[in-house]
């Protein structure tokens, strides 16, 4: 076999014989079908393995949520919700009272920061008057295994982040834009001048050379933190469009407009995939030439001309990268709520009617492990009352999510469910603020004049109160109460309400529908059946609590003949000494 190389008659110039190129060539070209080979083998194990563990999370209707930061999931409701004009979604008060953050958590199988973004604006953002039409995406993502998988697949490579605020680049661009660019530019091209200045002047050339090399390094490094968070964001965005290039591909009929729309609007932004590699040219490699990568970077200021080409390639085309994260949102959504509906077994489709009413079978409670379920046809204006723990607040709470589910997610846990469209706002869980001065009864009258500033605004609302105005004294809550129930009775919207005050039972009894949870004592002990029955309450059981938990006979008794005496005389007795000692025997 001949050498590689042979020395010449000066004895240093390598001169090459044909058998060593064509050895070199031959070693070079296993090299290549080499890594071709494992990069392929890694790719196919990794996606092998991706692709079991999706099967075994659809089979079993089980998967790992991430934790992920609810302020960077809230971010695209809060950027949509900044650039509208009016906003009639889900209020924060609405939405921490019915934890739908823990709702959301269970339906969130999303790959995607998109999909997770879009996902919690959608279960925010009721819009009365369109109807929803995603529906047939949703069956075709649950019937489609294969077209399924294969989007998975793709999505999960774009990935969940923290932060990444992809959706802002949909608004304004004007703050991430960098200011003077064309200098950045100019000093891009002082290294390359140095080098053309090198073939005149080779001293001057080299001294040119390391003086831009000095002057960009100072440059990069001023500006690289105030950049940083800049091209994590950009870094995501190309991962955005590249993700819209993929599902472009994908071939199935039912799709296609999706598809159509994704390679319509990719096609003017597609460069900025190339533009993010030059800005991360060697940052993530890990390997050995990752500082000469980074010193080209500095040298021609890559970083930064990349990226002000990036937020002015998507600033011009601002409607066609909406578009892309849009759809990408809007399909890793569907396949969520896909999933949501086969791990949840029991789900329909929600039927709505311009009736003023709310009739559901067998609904039950989208976060309790085994839930009783209850059926109901409620009318304009509903009372519900139960002593404690019996059920009343689960139930409204139960209405009130499926309400939000079936006109966000067009997915109720219910067997059947009918409804008028409505805003849904609630007043439970109210809180003093200490912050803002407010008592707890501010703080609750407050909550409610949000349910009476939406009716009287005309907007189609179904409210629900739990225990009203319980944050003052009974006379004063029992007649406000009593004024507002009839206010909302004679105005636009459907209200159900929850309550101890028997009270109300009589007074409102014309004009809204009574039901009622009830329990019974068996061998000293209160069991609850959480079934709602028709009527008012004729049951306490706060008393019966005291004496379970084995409080002095003499308050428990002392109770039992103070309510005894006030349920007939309809007044309290006045307190004397030796009445608690009389009562204690009895």
């Amino acid at each position: 076999m001949g050498s590689l190389f042979q020395f010449n008659s000066h004895g240093f110039l390598p001169v090459y014989s044909v058998k060593g190129v064509l050895l070199l060539s031959k070693l070079f070209i296993i090299a290549l079908i080499s890594l071709v080979f494992i990069i392929v083998y890694h790719l196919l194990t990794k996606n092998k393995k991706k692709l079991t563990m999706i099967r075994n999370e659809w089979e079993t209707g089980q998967f790992i949520p991430l934790n992920l930061d609810f302020n960077s999931i809230s971010s695209y409701w809060s950027n949509r919700k900044r650039n509208l004009k009016n906003y009639d979604g889900i209020d924060q008060l609405t939405w921490n009272d019915l934890a739908m953050n823990d709702v959301f958590k269970k339906l969130n199988y999303t790959q995607s920061t998109v999909g997770s973004e879009y996902l919690y604006n959608q279960l925010r953002d009721i819009n009365v008057s369109e109807k929803q039409n995603d529906e047939e995406l949703y069956r075709l993502i649950a019937n489609d295994q294969q077209l399924r998988e294969e989007i998975l697949l793709i999505l999960s490579r774009l990935g969940k982040q923290n932060y990444t605020n992809s959706s802002s680049f949909i608004y304004d661009l004007k703050d991430n834009k960098i200011r003077y660019a064309y200098l950045y530019v100019i000093f891009s091209l002082l290294p390359v001048a140095s080098i053309l200045l090198m073939l005149f002047s080779f001293k001057y050339g080299i001294i040119s050379l390391i003086a831009s090399l000095c002057i960009n390094t100072i440059i990069y490094y001023r500006n690289k933190m105030k950049l940083e968070n800049d091209l994590y964001s950009v870094g995501y965005v190309a991962a955005i469009i590249d993700t819209g290039k993929c599902i472009a591909k994908l071939s199935h009929p039912q799709l296609l407009i999706h598809i159509k729309n994704l390679k319509k609007s990719v096609q003017p932004i597609k460069k900025v995939i190339t533009f993010n590699k030059i800005a991360s040219f060697g940052s993530s490699s890990g390997g050995d030439f990752d500082i000469l990568f980074e010193y080209l970077r500095i040298l021609f200021l890559l970083d930064f001309i990349s990226y002000n080409t990036i937020i002015k390639t998507i600033s011009t085309h601002q409607k066609e990268y909406c578009e892309v994260w849009t759809i990408i949102g809007k399909i890793d959504a569907a396949i969520a709520i896909a999933f949501y509906r086969k791990s949840m077994g029991t789900y329909c489709i929600p039927t709505f009617t311009e009736k003023e009413e709310l009739f559901f079978e067998n609904m039950t409670h989208p976060l309790i492990t085994k839930p009783v379920s209850n059926t109901s046809n409620l009318g304009k204006c509903t009372l519900v009352t139960g002593s404690n723990a019996s059920g009343k607040s689960t139930y409204i709470k139960a209405v009130a999510i499926n309400a939000i589910l079936a006109q966000t997610i067009n997915t109720v846990i219910a067997e059947s469910w009918t409804m008028k469209p409505s805003y849904i706002v609630t007043s439970m869980a109210v809180q003093d603020n200490v912050l803002n001065g407010d008592s707890y009864f501010i703080a609750e009258i407050k909550s409610l004049n949000r349910i009476i500033q939406l009716v009287e605004a005309g907007k189609p609302c179904l409210s629900f109160i739990d225990e009203i105005l319980k944050g003052t004294n009974t006379i004063e809550r029992i007649a406000a109460s009593a004024a507002i129930m009839e206010w909302l009775s004679l105005n636009n919207g459907m209200n159900v309400l929850a309550s101890h005050d028997m009270e109300l039972t009589e007074i409102a009894g014309n004009m809204y529908a009574n039901y009622h949870f009830r329990e019974t004592i068996e061998n000293g002990e209160v069991r609850f059946d959480y079934k709602i029955h028709l009527g008012p309450s004729k049951s306490r059981n706060a008393i019966k609590l005291l004496e379970m938990l084995r409080y002095p006979k003499s308050i428990t008794n002392r109770s039992n003949s103070l309510a005894q005496n006030f349920t007939k005389k309809r007044k309290w007795d006045v307190f004397d000494k030796g009445s608690m000692v009389e009562d204690s025997t009895l």
